[in-house]
């Protein structure tokens, strides 16, 4: 095999660029192939074929260049026409939106035309309306006071009949009279028939203050919530008067539960009230397991304050049970509710309460166990400091004049803050008296507040709860510094 000749070899060079600039120009890539043509050049710069490509790119570049200026046309031509449609767009939606704008305007004052129609209207509507009401109710009141009239008139009528009907009893009754003591007396006069007298009507033992006091506190509550008085008169309707019955029943016996379940005795008394009032049993029946079960919550929260029950003590739960007649279902309906209530509540503040007069005494107590403190009370101040020697209460609720005691109200108060443990402990005094002298020694002497009696279950709380408040925020500040 001969070897190649450089000039054989520029050739085969050539050749092979040459490949690569057709390629090209058939890819349309130019100005690669241009740079390929240079490459060529500088290899064999006489090679007849590299001139013809170049002329071949040459006509190619002037045709791209032809095709350019014609494609460059044709976009200035598809821009100026995409403009034209644009503004003519425009054009339309900005008429198109006069004209709905144009319309909207027209359709609002014709909708606010309508809603003024329909105003008009209405307020001329209601104007009649009322005018006719008006003179519905004004009808309405002359024919009430005509028969209110008429009820007065018909009443006074009858009253002096009847008061006409007694006058003439009365005097047949002493005509008879004068006319037996007239005729001369037989030795021994037969005895006449006497037409049976009516029945009379048993009443109830019921202390009358009882029922004259609840009426009292029924009428006084009706004022409170702005109901009109009860009052017995023509216009009084058996509804009305049933209603005061029901309440006036209803009132004596929460009294009667209030101990424990009624006696054989008060049961008769009920049942004699019942009659006079005439309660319907469906409203006895309901009353009566109204006041039970008010009663056993009560007695059972205030057994539990006073630590008098637990929920372990089986046999106090039972007693209070009987005391009560609570059945296994109302046991479970009741005791269920208010254990998960006291329990919840376990942590009520203690009162510590001194006074001698024990009927008081107890109900204070009752009020604060009701609302859901706990009490310890005693009568005499004397108990009550040998408590404090290992007790500590979170308030002292203490009369002042403690009759029975060794130390009267401010001698005890004064004993109590001897004790470091207990000079912070809200100290309240009880007083019936309204001697300012009195009053000023106990703030001389630093008492936090002064209760005079008679004061309402209101009152008592508010004061307890507003002391506790500040010595709780008190102790607290305490602990945080």
């Amino acid at each position: 095999m001969t070897d190649l000749t450089p000039r054989d070899d520029a050739k085969k060079k050539v050749s092979e660029i040459l490949k690569r600039v057709d390629q090209l120009l058939k890819a349309s890539e130019l100005d690669q192939a241009s740079q390929q043509l240079g490459l060529a050049k500088e290899v064999d710069p006489k090679n007849v074929y590299i001139h013809a490509y170049e002329e071949r790119m040459a006509a190619m570049l002037k045709e791209k260049a032809e095709m350019d200026v014609i494609e460059a046309k044709r976009k200035a031509e598809e821009e100026e026409k995409r403009k034209e449609e644009e503004a003519k767009r425009k054009v339309e939606e900005e008429r198109k939106r006069v004209q709905d704008e144009a319309r909207r305007k027209v359709e609002e004052e014709q909708h606010r035309k309508e809603e003024e129609r329909k105003r008009a209207e209405e307020e001329q509507r209601r104007r009649k309306e009322e005018e006719r009401r008006k003179r519905e109710e004004e009808e309405e009141e002359k024919e009430r006071e005509r028969r209110k009239v008429e009820d007065l008139r018909r009443q006074k009528e009858k009253e002096r009949e009847e008061e006409e009907e007694t006058v003439k009893k009365i005097e047949e009754r002493r005509k008879e009279w004068a006319e037996s003591e007239a005729k001369p007396r037989r030795v021994r006069e037969e005895p006449r028939e006497k037409a049976p007298e009516p029945a009379e009507r048993v009443v109830p033992d019921i202390p009358r203050s009882a029922l004259e006091e609840t009426k009292r506190k029924i009428l006084e509550d009706r004022k409170k919530q702005g109901a009109p008085d009860l009052k017995i008169g023509a216009t009084k309707t058996f509804r009305h008067a049933y209603d005061e019955g029901l309440e006036i029943y209803r009132r004596v016996i929460v009294e009667v539960w209030a101990d424990g379940a009624a006696t054989p005795d008060e049961e008769e008394q009920l049942k004699g009230l019942r009659a006079s009032l005439m309660i319907v049993p469906e409203d006895h029946a309901r009353l009566e397991r109204e006041a039970k079960t008010e009663a056993y919550s009560s007695a059972f929260r205030r057994a539990w304050s006073s630590g008098a029950i637990t929920p372990e003590s089986a046999s106090s739960l039972a007693e209070l049970r009987r005391k009560f007649r609570i059945n296994i279902e109302e046991h479970e309906q009741i005791e269920a509710k208010l254990l998960w209530e006291l329990r919840s509540s376990s942590q009520k503040a203690q009162i510590l309460i001194i006074d001698d007069d024990a009927r008081l005494l107890k109900l204070i107590s009752d009020t604060l166990q009701d609302a859901g403190f706990q009490t310890i009370a005693f009568t005499t101040s004397d108990e009550a400091f040998s408590f404090l020697k290992a007790s500590i209460p979170d308030l002292i609720l203490s009369d002042i004049n403690l009759e029975t005691s060794t130390m009267g109200g401010f001698t005890f108060y004064e004993k109590v803050r001897e004790i470091e443990r207990l000079q912070e402990i809200p100290f309240i005094f009880l007083t019936g008296l309204t001697d300012e002298v009195l009053i000023r020694t106990g703030k001389e002497l630093g008492v936090d507040d002064y209760l005079t009696k008679p004061f309402s279950e209101d009152i008592l709380l508010a004061t307890i709860k507003g002391k506790l408040k500040r010595y709780r925020q008190i102790r607290k500040s305490r602990q945080k510094k």
